[in-house]
């Protein structure tokens, strides 16, 4: 047994005293590292309301391309993305006067960038990415004889913009 001991730490002792001899893994001339990251896809919009939105003096008048608004449009999507507008009265593309008073009705039609909006609402259909992109909101409305008379701002509605990536 005692010869194996002594085998067995010799043996040992070689592998030790032959790898403080060995010289170290040299590098490797060359390496790399691969970096990655992303963006998110951001869309916004921008809705400026125009003078032209409030105290309007006589609905019941008319008015042809009326402005109202200024929408801002960005999106950094690469499949593009799709701005919507609806009224809250009027529930589509549409607007609608509603008096709070009288509860009368007088509807208008509403023109992005200088087109009326059709149905469904879609404004922008885009297949690109947008940065800043201004657009105007202008509504037509036609005269009304037949309106309840008011003494203050009793007729609105609420146009809401939507804006989503593709």
């Amino acid at each position: 047994m005692m010869r194996s001991v002594i085998a067995v730490g010799s043996l040992l002792s070689f592998f030790i005293v032959e790898c403080l001899a060995c010289p170290p893994a040299a590098a490797a001339p060359t390496g790399q590292v691969t970096i990655t990251g992303s963006v998110p896809i951001l869309c916004s919009l921008d809705v400026q309301q125009e003078p032209g939105a409030v105290g309007i003096p006589d609905i019941s008048a008319g008015h042809t391309n009326r402005r109202v608004a200024t929408v801002t449009e960005t999106c950094n999507s690469p499949d593009g993305y799709t701005v919507t507008v609806s009224g809250v009265n009027s529930g589509d593309h549409t607007g609608m006067f509603v008096d709070a008073a009288s509860s009368d009705s007088h509807p208008f039609t509403v023109a992005y960038d200088g087109v009326t909006v059709g149905p469904g609402g879609v404004v922008t259909n885009s297949a690109s990415t947008a940065f800043n992109l201004v657009k105007p909101v202008d509504i037509t409305y036609p005269a009304n004889a037949t309106l309840t008379g008011t003494v203050s701002d009793t007729y609105e509605e609420t146009l809401v913009f939507t804006i989503e990536a593709k």
